[in-house]
């Protein structure tokens, strides 16, 4: 590669907080979304300008194709022009003499178009009855939201691996030392409302009797508004940009294209739209699952530390994000919506976000990972080995607040990465009653295994319903922490020859034969035994005990059965059509 190159890259926040402040499915979608759209307008820029795309791949990406068609698309190709597929950083290549301007370029070019929306919405802040006079109060909120940041590194005779590298550590410290703005003008008034969803902003309008208003009001924009929330201007935009802005830009948003399910629907694996039915069609005792799912590694797997000597890490680059591309876009929208009802919120590269009925989750975060993995097969390191992911679950009922459950969703990834021991998958379970479970497993463990075996033989009525439960009434005596002794877990032991192992399987046996029939138990016994082997038998909060990890383990599994088996329909309904 010549000197007279540089690699810049480019990224946009904020990107977490801003997706999970989520009232609706809509509110969801719209935050991963814009964010896409944003990102998709910069690259656009950085390609008009003569620069060279490397990450992500720009092949088959639809919000990078000719706006100009946009109208023409429909069906298949609409919703994928409307999936939030881009990441919220890029890299390219540019000619060292134009990397400056080309940068500036593309920054300009993100805020006009965020500036763009911003103006579109309030374009109808009549209709929702905003004071013209808080018009200073929108635009300073929407002056202080976008967080962007990019680097520069010319090559320089050095290698690309080189450079690389030194850009990632730079821009790391510019993101770290980013300029700070404070909010100005006496534009956040002590004692004024702050947005219900961040809690930050100072609210434009909503508040007691508003969703009322609104409903008198009639009309699309009045269906968004069905709760007394107050809004502020980034809440406001979520809320409305699809309609002021994306349809003017020949996106069909709100059509049979394109289909936005409401929390309660995906529960019920029903293809309504979302906004459009009352949530109290779908009462009763429902429960949904968000699915955080996310690549392991994926810094080292792109900056190359750990390749074989001698890989060209230009070229790795492109493989890496053609692989990548492949399973966001030909694979986790079918996995998601067509193989398990759900709804996909986000898939960019490796990172995806996503609602299914809760009896599905599981199964769906395991065929994410296998996709996954077979999408980035031909990508390996110096020892032979390619790239994996880990899933954080959670199941709470249809009533539990959105973003609560995309935040715990995250935590849950986040532990399974970090606690469970990546790859691996974590799942919360929020019950009604305010009491969180927990329990996950390394993907190679046997815990799918066994949790699959279970509801195999909950499905076929060879085991009664009962069954989960009197596992963890047989165990849960045995846990520590449910005992007197705890107290003393600092310094307690296991009794001597106590076989953990060996109860926890007679207990678990019995149960089935009890609960089932001796076949079920046979049928039970092997992956059982199998799970037990390679659950890690390092004791946590300071309990020096093999069994305890054991033990919770198989408690953890089968409350997790219990929960999301409850959940399953009667009979297995028809994949929908309507919807795939």
């Amino acid at each position: 590669m010549s000197s007279a190159y540089a690699l810049l890259k480019f990224q946009i926040g904020p990107v977490q907080d801003f997706i999970s402040q989520a009232r609706s499915t809509r509110d969801l979608w719209s935050g991963s979304y814009m964010l896409s759209w944003l990102v998709a307008a910069g690259i656009r820029k950085l390609i008009a300008d003569g620069g060279h795309l490397i990450f992500p791949n720009a092949d088959g990406q639809p919000l990078l194709g000719n706006p100009g068609l946009w109208k023409e698309l429909s069906g298949r190709l609409q919703k994928d022009l409307l999936t939030p597929n881009l990441p919220n950083l890029f890299v390219a290549e540019v000619l060292a003499t134009d990397a400056l301007g080309i940068a500036e370029k593309v920054k300009m070019a993100v805020e006009a178009e965020w500036s763009n929306i911003a103006h579109s919405v309030w374009s109808i802040a009549g209709e929702l009855c905003i004071n013209p006079e808080k018009k200073a109060i929108f635009d300073l909120q929407v002056a202080q939201h976008l967080s962007i940041a990019w680097q520069i590194t010319p090559i320089n005779g050095r290698d690309y691996a080189e450079a690389y590298r030194d850009n990632g550590w730079h821009l790391d410290s510019v993101r770290q030392t980013r300029d700070f703005k404070a909010a100005g003008g006496g534009q956040w008034r002590v004692g004024a409302e702050k947005d219900s969803l961040s809690g930050r902003e100072e609210a434009l309008c909503g508040g007691p009797g508003f969703s009322s208003a609104m409903q008198k009001r009639g009309g699309e924009i009045a269906s968004l508004f069905k709760h007394d929330d107050h809004v502020g201007a980034i809440t406001l935009i979520k809320r409305v940009w699809h309609i002021t802005h994306l349809r003017k830009n020949g996106l069909k948003t709100g059509t049979d294209d394109f289909v936005i399910r409401s929390i309660p629907a995906i529960a019920a694996r029903s293809a309504e739209l979302d906004d459009t039915r009352s949530t109290e069609l779908y009462s009763g005792d429902k429960y949904v699952a968000a699915i955080a799912f996310d690549g392991d590694s994926i810094g080292k797997w792109v900056d190359g530390r750990d390749l074989s000597p001698g890989t060209d890490l230009h070229k790795h680059h492109q493989n890496l994000s053609d692989s990548l591309s492949d399973f966001a876009l030909n694979n986790a929208r079918k996995i998601v919506e067509t193989d398990h009802n759900g709804f996909l919120v986000y898939a960019g590269g490796d990172d995806v976000v996503a609602l299914v009925p809760a009896d599905a989750a599981l199964d769906c975060a395991k065929a994410l990972r296998t996709a996954f993995r077979a999408s980035t097969e031909s990508i390996k390191d110096k020892q032979c080995t390619t790239p994996d992911a880990s899933a954080g679950i959670v199941i709470a009922h249809v009533h539990a607040p959105l973003q609560d459950l995309i935040r715990a969703a995250q935590k849950a990834e986040k532990r399974a990465k970090n606690t469970v021991g990546r790859p691996a998958f974590s799942v919360t379970l929020m019950k009604r009653s305010g009491e969180i479970s927990e329990w996950g497993s390394r993907w190679d463990s046997g815990g799918v295994e066994l949790y699959e075996r279970i509801t195999s033989l909950l499905d076929t009525n060879q085991l009664t319903t009962k069954f989960p439960y009197r596992v963890c009434q047989m165990l849960e005596p045995y846990l520590i922490a449910h005992s007197g002794l705890s107290k003393e877990a600092g310094t307690l032991k296991d009794v001597e020859d106590f076989a953990a192992s060996d109860i926890i399987h007679k207990e678990f046996v019995f149960a089935a034969e009890r609960q089932g029939s001796m076949d079920a138990a046979q049928q039970l016994s092997v992956p059982l035994r199998s799970y037990l082997m390679k659950v890690p038998t390092v004791g946590k909060s300071g309990i020096n005990s093999e069994s305890q990890p054991l033990l919770s383990a198989i408690i953890g599994l089968c409350t997790t059965v219990a929960f999301a088996h409850r959940t399953r329909p009667e009979s297995k309904p028809s994949k929908l059509s309507a919807i795939a």
